[in-house]
């Protein structure tokens, strides 16, 4: 299972590199469109949405969703990045809504595990995704920089993985991910050094380290939420994956969930990131 899992990770990053630097920032941002949709089809089956016309209904909002949302980002023109401001500041305040419910779980789930506010909280943090996506993208230097936020999620969530396989004793969040252990969440913020440090070497002298250490810890930190929000709605729902589309990852909402919550943060920092 384990090289099953790194072959196909191999394969995903291989492809995403070649689009990433192959397309136009727009096309790349196009491309990840039936992505989304996918893993809103996924998100669907999380909600308890069952039947096919409901889930096609669902998917036609997050489509819709999507074209507003780019529309507002002036998304065929210069990015409007204040906009971007604006609705990168919204998903932190939905993941920060999702971070309590996560905290309460299991007490609180009735508060948000009725299938019409889970739909739209999914589909909201997926719309979030892709506009952190182009919001990145849209900054000097985006496909790097979205290179780089992709990897300080990657990071932790490798550090995660093997940390806890080595060291694990400690439980995380017994309720919702038994397996997750806080040895693993450390490993994870660790594995993120070499990675500043690279970064503080690389960086033109008007980057200071505070400035990069802002860039890089607090996404890996919130990234391990998106990944134990997603176990918990798994958990809620009686599912192990979302789907089994990735062989030995699960579903796309398995890959992305810490994507999910880190990259709105990553955007947000990079509008604040001094120049």
């Amino acid at each position: 299972m384990l090289k099953l899992r790194i072959f196909t990770a191999l394969g995903m990053a291989v492809i995403f590199v070649i689009c990433l630097y192959s397309f136009s920032a727009h096309i790349f941002a196009v491309i990840l469109v039936p992505l989304i949709l996918l893993a809103g089809w996924e998100w669907s089956n999380l909600a308890g949405i069952e039947s096919a016309p409901y889930k096609s209904v669902f998917l036609l909002l997050l489509f819709s969703g999507l074209a507003i949302a780019g529309r507002s980002l002036n998304f065929f023109g210069e990015i409007d990045l204040q906009s971007g401001q604006y609705w990168l500041i919204a998903a932190l305040g939905l993941w920060l809504v999702n971070f309590i419910f996560l905290w309460c779980y299991p007490t609180g789930s009735r508060l948000w595990s009725w299938p019409p506010i889970l739909a739209l909280n999914g589909l909201l943090l997926l719309l979030f995704t892709w506009l952190a996506v182009v919001v990145i993208l849209a900054q000097p230097y985006g496909d790097g920089l979205l290179f780089l936020g992709i990897g300080v999620v990657v990071f932790a969530d490798i550090g995660g993985y093997f940390g806890g396989k080595a060291l694990g004793k400690r439980q995380l969040a017994p309720h919702v991910s038994p397996g997750k252990t806080w040895e693993g969440f450390v490993c994870g913020l660790v594995i993120q050094i070499p990675l500043f440090v690279g970064l503080v070497l690389a960086a033109p002298s008007t980057m200071s380290a505070g400035a990069i250490a802002l860039l890089i810890f607090p996404v890996a930190l919130i990234s391990v939420f998106g990944d134990l929000f997603e176990s918990m709605l798994k958990r809620q729902s009686g599912l192990k994956d979302s789907s089994q589309l990735l062989p030995g990852h699960g579903g796309i909402l398995d890959r992305i969930d810490g994507v999910m919550a880190g990259l709105p943060l990553f955007a947000l920092l990079l509008l604040s990131w001094p120049r």
